[in-house]
């Protein structure tokens, strides 16, 4: 899998400063809703365990942000928060119930976890900026609009997204000891916000076939040292509907409301704004240029700080070295056991030839992985199936197999043939199967 793009479909708010990203003010211009930026402690990586030569299970420790709330002091200039995610903190003016209003609305702290807990209805601020708009009949909300309140969670689930990241050593390093091309990922983790560390893992890779087939996941690379690191999006709740506010937030086009100007807001701050929550009162449309639009689009996924999950942290690298796989070995003569007749000679020739009745024709098989090895061999004689044998080997183990013949393969043995060993493939008509992955030493066979 290639590298993860941050949730880019969901209607954020991003402001890229020198020193990385940088939380959005909290009040806007237009009409709008925007939320504190919750900040949370940096991810810890943990060991990675059960590790095989094409996958691991990796672990970290995060801060979901449910934690109670402490106070921040930020200076004007920002504070340096995340090195390795380049997160700065800037001053925001924000009101949340937990601090007075002296202090969270002066701009010189910011919220440190506090974010509520999944289901919670503690209280989390938000700016909601509704000037009156006589044309669509919005009265407003008056002294409040484009001020920092205090507004309920109202039970919402809450949660950090959290992705493991991994890359081959060699890439990392050859890419100026950052993450290279080689770079994958893991699937997104949902981790509920919990006051407290919460532990989180991930298996990365897949070791065999099944698994691999289950997943969907590519296999790591066997004797290989990889560096891993999670990523977290903290303060995700996906109690949020996407609304089409083109005329409430004075989208406009050559003097007309623009269509289609979808907004993520959470819910919590939609049902504080009676004029907003008409947009998600069943069967709300909206009309732009004589075009009737459902006014509400169906939920999203709505991050604190109006980032779009573009805010993130990232912990240190760990790192582990899948072991070597090994192969199978397959012996370069097969054992036939039968009876050689002889056959009276065809009219005109001078000598009698001999056929030979194979009764079983068995191969010598060898594993020298350090793990058990399973699959199907397939044998051919001038591109066509000849013979099929079935090996299960544990590790280390040896034995010998029953191969089955086509009747391509019984007159190959008749005439002392060899076949050649089909490689393993996953799309070609006759190939050979390695269930776990071990490659097959071994060209041809003489029968």
């Amino acid at each position: 899998m290639a590298r993860k793009v941050s949730r880019a479909a969901l209607v954020a708010g991003l402001a890229i400063g020198a020193s990385g990203l940088v939380a959005v003010p909290a009040a806007e211009a237009a009409n709008g809703v925007s939320t504190a930026n919750y900040y949370v402690n940096s991810p810890s990586i943990g060991a990675a365990s059960n590790v095989t030569p094409e996958s691991a299970t990796v672990a970290a420790s995060i801060d979901t942000g449910g934690s109670p709330e402490s106070l921040l002091p930020v200076s004007s200039a920002g504070l340096a928060w995340d090195a390795s995610a380049g997160i700065t903190i800037s001053s925001e003016k924000w009101v949340d119930g937990t601090g007075s209003s002296a202090v969270t609305g002066s701009g010189s702290y910011a919220p440190l976890d506090g974010i509520p807990v999944s289901g919670a209805s503690s209280d989390v601020s938000a700016t909601i900026t509704d000037a009156a708009i006589s044309s669509i009949g919005d009265p407003g909300i008056g002294a409040t609009s484009g001020k920092p309140v205090a507004i309920s969670n109202a039970g919402a689930d809450n949660y950090s997204d959290v992705t493991f990241e991994y890359d081959p050593v060699n890439d990392y390093n050859a890419n100026g000891d950052t993450p290279g091309p080689e770079t994958a990922f893991a699937q997104d983790v949902q981790v509920p916000t919990a006051a407290g560390v919460s532990n989180v893992s991930a298996t990365i890779g897949a070791f065999g076939q099944s698994a691999q087939s289950n997943t969907g996941n590519t296999p790591l690379t066997p004797g290989t040292q990889y560096y891993y690191w999670v990523v977290q999006q903290a303060g995700a709740t996906d109690q949020a509907s996407n609304i089409d506010v083109a005329a409430w937030t004075a989208n406009t086009s050559n003097g007309a409301a623009a269509n289609n100007s979808y907004k993520c807001y959470p819910n919590a701050a939609i049902a504080a704004d009676p004029f907003l929550a008409k947009y998600t009162a069943p069967g709300a449309t909206v009309t732009y240029g004589g075009t009737t639009l459902p006014a509400d689009q169906g939920p999203c996924i709505y991050y604190y700080g109006n980032t779009g999950g573009a805010l993130y942290y990232q912990s240190p690298n760990g790192t582990f070295t899948t072991p070597k796989l090994g192969s199978v070995s397959i012996a370069s003569k097969a054992t036939v056991a039968g009876s050689t007749s002889s056959k009276g000679s065809k009219k005109g020739s001078k000598k009698g030839s001999k056929a030979t009745k194979a009764t079983k024709v068995t191969l010598a098989v060898s594993n020298a992985s350090a793990y058990k090895a399973s699959g199907t061999i397939d044998l051919t004689v001038g591109g066509k199936l000849a013979g099929t044998a079935k090996f299960n080997l544990a590790a280390g183990a040896k034995g010998n197999v029953s191969v089955t013949l086509t009747a391509k393969g019984k007159a190959a043995v008749a005439k002392g043939e060899s076949a050649k060993v089909a490689p393993v493939s996953q799309t070609a008509s006759v190939a050979s199967v390695s269930n776990w992955d071990q490659p097959l030493s071994g060209k041809s066979v003489k029968l």
